[in-house]
């Protein structure tokens, strides 16, 4: 082999090293991307906290994106009604939300993954089946009027501190998580992944023998309104 040969095949090692480091280092952010279609993001993706339902911030300070709520009221006593699929707005969410996306830092550190987290090398995840639901004002409305008298208070208690929302629109969709592992994990840990993955979705999330965890119908971006 000659030095010229040896060269170019360093050159191309090289060049192959850096694009590979440049998509990762490209690889867009989730939170992000929700935040630029005019969304807050969720802490954890859910299947709660749709459409009409009452919420205020877990720390109880107003609300800061990545959101971590919790409901005012249970979501059986305030009867939304079906939430209205936004099609011209579904069309342009799947547009920004059709690619592979990293989990980030702060969201994997909400899930308890405990020592298992040091053998994660990457996580990414991918939308599919993207929708944004919808209530119009009079429904939200209507389903505060319906409150019973316990719940009603509960929102007037807060709303007096401006810490009771309503959801107003949402960004739902399926979704493929897929981790890599670092080199030395062993068959326990990663079994133990995706079980803390799946509890972290609420249940929603069913596994597979895979480094893949998929889920069903999760909410990943809110469209809150102040009560």
């Amino acid at each position: 082999m000659t030095k010229n040969l040896v060269a170019s095949l360093l050159v191309a090692l090289l060049m192959s090293s850096c694009t590979a480091t440049k998509q990762a280092e490209n690889t867009p952010d989730l939170n992000s991307t929700i935040q630029a279609l005019g969304y807050d993001s969720l802490a954890l993706p859910s299947t709660a906290y749709g459409p009409g339902a009452l919420v205020t911030s877990v720390k109880g300070t107003g609300l800061v994106s990545p959101l971590n709520l919790t409901y005012l009221c249970r979501p059986d006593f305030t009867h939304a009604p079906p939430p209205i699929v936004d099609t011209a707005a579904s069309a342009d969410a799947s547009r920004s939300l059709n690619s592979s996306f990293k989990l980030d830092p702060a969201t994997l550190t909400k899930i308890s993954l405990g020592a298992n987290a040091s053998y994660i090398d990457t996580v990414t995840l991918k939308l599919s089946n993207v929708t944004v639901e919808q209530l119009a004002f009079d429904d939200l409305e209507a389903v505060r009027s319906s409150l019973g008298p316990s719940c009603k208070q509960i929102v007037a208690d807060f709303s007096k501190k401006s810490l009771a929302y309503q959801t107003k629109q949402a960004i739902r969709a399926d979704v493929e998580y897929s981790f890599k592992l670092k080199a030395g994990a062993s068959a326990e840990a990663k079994g133990l992944i995706i079980k803390a993955l799946a509890a972290a979705f609420g249940g929603s999330i069913e596994s597979d023998q895979a480094s893949t965890v998929t889920g069903k119908g999760l909410f990943y971006g809110l469209l809150l309104t102040k009560v």
